[in-house]
């Protein structure tokens, strides 16, 4: 298939109203992934701050430590630990949950206490509190997103750059 502005190597861009342009697939190719990852932290942010928001602090004791051996980018071999906490849910009932994220760093010692937050409206969700349990994934998700939005501003700018000099190119032959 001819490349619609007419000129060999230009797949990125087209002709609109006689002027060189950024292609449309060009266009998603450049924004797809700033917008995708931008709107999977915005997501996950607000679905962990509604959680938090939601949820009541106290104190669990640990009941158990369930163990995997899992494989740690940089550490194969690493032990995963998900500690069992018992605590009193909002209804008075003693209940029990386990921390759904599994870490090496969760290796509790049995009957010790740590500050705990859960869900009054279902048993068995658990969370720690604070910024590193709640909200340092979505964070660094944006994070990522805002880079790829500045590169993909920067290459959006040189495409665009390139197709009027392409232009100015073509206007002053004869």
């Amino acid at each position: 298939m001819a490349n619609p502005t007419g000129m060999a190597g230009l797949f990125y861009a087209r002709t609109k109203a006689g002027k060189i342009v950024p292609a449309r697939h060009t266009l998603v190719l450049v924004w797809i992934a700033p917008f995708l990852f931008a709107a999977a932290g915005l997501l996950w942010l607000a679905t962990s701050f509604y959680w938090v928001l939601g949820a009541e602090e106290t104190t669990g004791t640990v009941l158990n430590i369930n163990t995997w051996e899992g494989e740690i980018a940089g550490d194969p071999g690493q032990t995963l630990y998900a500690p069992v906490f018992g605590y009193i849910w909002s209804d008075g009932s003693e209940t029990e949950a386990s921390v759904a994220r599994l870490s090496p760093d969760y290796n509790f010692e049995i009957g010790s206490t740590h500050s705990i937050l859960f869900d009054p409206k279902v048993k068995g969700a658990v969370r720690f509190p604070g910024f590193r349990f709640n909200y340092l994934g979505p964070v660094i998700i944006l994070a990522i997103g805002a880079m790829f939005s500045l590169v993909s501003l920067m290459l959006w700018i040189w495409l665009k750059a390139m197709a009027r000099a392409r232009d100015k190119k073509e206007e002053a032959l004869p």
